[in-house]
């Protein structure tokens, strides 16, 4: 019986989830049982139909019955299962979405369906089988042939399957242990393409390491051109000859890019580790759900959903909207609406200049949005004092009850460097880098021992007669040499 059940004066309005209708003006609640049909049922839905001219302990109930839930057998679960992927498949058909491969290969849900493997709620999986979505997250990304692509989560390899098609080299990481041997097994014979596949946690993973020496590749491709030389201006030393070919050198951005549909509750964390990086990606595309991914887009402050994350999001990237992917393109679909959302990752050289640290940027910011209903000279209290606060605000343009979600990105850079400068900081919040405690206990001396005083003082007075010795003073040796240095 529920904690929190009340006995209330039921009214039935309908049948019960049995067939057969309860005995009128029983007392229930959901968890309680009834008796319904000469028979003791479990009582799984009550909701209050709301009738005003009812009293509130005559509240009239919505009442659905049920035996005593029981575990499904193999053979019911399947079954269920099977009804599930038909309806949703029913779905997926009246709104028009695509399910084929275009090239009368497998679909994308028939290769979950291959897979045999049950989608893990603690992981976050909920695989990607509708073809559009998929072409749609591979034309955002903009790929070449030979570009380095890393993948984070390829579940059953529906998008890796269709990046692979376009020359890309992948780089997958699933944690998943049993999908990563089946990935192995699927294309680790595969020699058109190359493809590496890791069994690891992706935020434990060292991503940084592994695209560390793209940052440093630039490749250039050289077009050669010869100018017609049947004119004599083209060449005045010998108009008969034609000019000799002249290298035309265009950089291209050979940085890797990013393409993954991530579990969202991981999604916050992955930005973190990945936008920071701008020097090895180019180009991001990931699965996120809509209403943080509108939270992310937004820039114009002021939007109550403005949040650190936001500030962060822009100071390294460009972030842009691609579509809308509704729960039916997955299996199994998801709670919430998702889309696609791309990321352009700025080079370090192009961030904004900060008078500290980029951690202690960010810190900053968050003790900026610490209590979001305050205004934001309450909140800077704890990194500065009054004088700095209201010369701040004067400096932004903004008046005193300016809140956190009210000053955009380069505002709050240019309230960090102004703090900074002023040196107003707090006890050492936004000063330079910490000291490490550890090397300052290394530093300082320890307490000596009765043992090691005594044999200092014995090193101190063989040294002192070492020195009378070479100064030629005899090899007497004083009394108040030696209490001196004992000393």
């Amino acid at each position: 019986r529920p904690r929190h059940a009340m006995s209330l004066s039921v009214e039935w309005l309908g049948a019960c989830g049995c067939g057969r209708r309860p005995a009128a003006r029983s007392l229930a609640c959901r968890g309680s049982r009834v008796l319904c049909g000469g028979v003791t049922r479990w009582v799984v839905y009550a909701a209050p139909a709301f009738r005003p001219r009812l009293a509130s302990r005559n509240t009239a109930l919505d009442v659905r019955c049920a035996r005593k839930p029981m575990r499904l057998s193999a053979t019911k679960k399947k079954a269920k299962k099977e009804e599930g992927d038909a309806r949703r498949s029913r779905q997926r058909e009246k709104q028009g979405l695509v399910e084929g491969t275009g090239d009368g290969g497998i679909t994308p849900a028939q290769r979950v369906k291959a897979a045999q493997h049950e989608a893990r709620r603690w992981l976050g999986q909920h695989f990607l089988i509708d073809q559009s979505v998929i072409l749609d997250a591979v034309a955002a990304a903009e790929i070449a042939p030979g570009d380095r692509i890393l993948e984070i989560g390829p579940g059953t390899g529906n998008l890796t399957v269709e990046l692979l098609k376009q020359g890309a080299r992948i780089v997958a990481v699933e944690k998943d242990r049993s999908l990563a041997d089946k990935l192995t097994v699927q294309f680790g014979n595969d020699e058109k393409h190359e493809i590496e596949i890791h069994n690891a946690d992706f935020l434990k993973w060292d991503v940084v390491s592994r695209f560390a020496r793209i940052a440093d590749e630039v490749e250039v491709e050289v077009e050669e051109y010869a100018p017609v030389s049947s004119d004599a201006e083209t060449n005045h030393i010998n108009p008969t000859k034609p000019k000799p070919l002249t290298p035309n050198p265009k950089p291209t951005d050979r940085r890797a890019k990013v393409v993954a549909n991530i579990p969202y509750n991981i999604t916050s964390d992955i930005l973190k580790v990945l936008l920071p990086m701008g020097a090895s990606f180019s180009n991001m595309v990931f699965m996120f759900q809509e209403e943080v991914a509108q939270r992310l887009l937004r820039d114009e402050p002021g939007q109550s959903d403005y949040r650190p994350m936001s500030v962060r999001v822009h100071y390294y990237s460009t972030p842009y909207y691609i579509r809308k992917v509704d729960a039916v393109c997955f299996d199994p679909p998801p709670a919430v609406t998702s889309c696609l959302i791309g990321f352009k990752p700025r080079r370090p050289e192009e961030y904004l200049p900060l008078s500290g640290t980029e951690k202690q940027f960010f810190s900053f910011v968050t003790a900026c949005f610490a209590q979001k209903r305050k205004m934001l000279k309450n909140n800077l209290k704890a990194v500065c004092d009054d004088a700095t606060i209201t010369e701040a605000l004067e400096m932004l343009g903004k008046p005193e009850n300016t809140r956190a979600q009210d000053l955009s990105m380069p505002q709050y850079v240019a309230l960090f460097n102004f703090v900074r400068d002023a040196g107003q900081a707090k006890a050492g919040v936004l000063s330079a880098p910490r000291v490490n405690n550890s090397a300052v206990k290394n530093q300082t001396p320890k307490k000596q021992t009765v043992s090691q005083r005594e044999a200092a003082v014995k090193v101190q007075r063989a040294t002192s007669r070492l020195i009378q010795q070479a100064r030629g003073d005899g090899s007497s040796t004083s009394t108040s040499t030696s209490e001196e240095c004992a000393k």
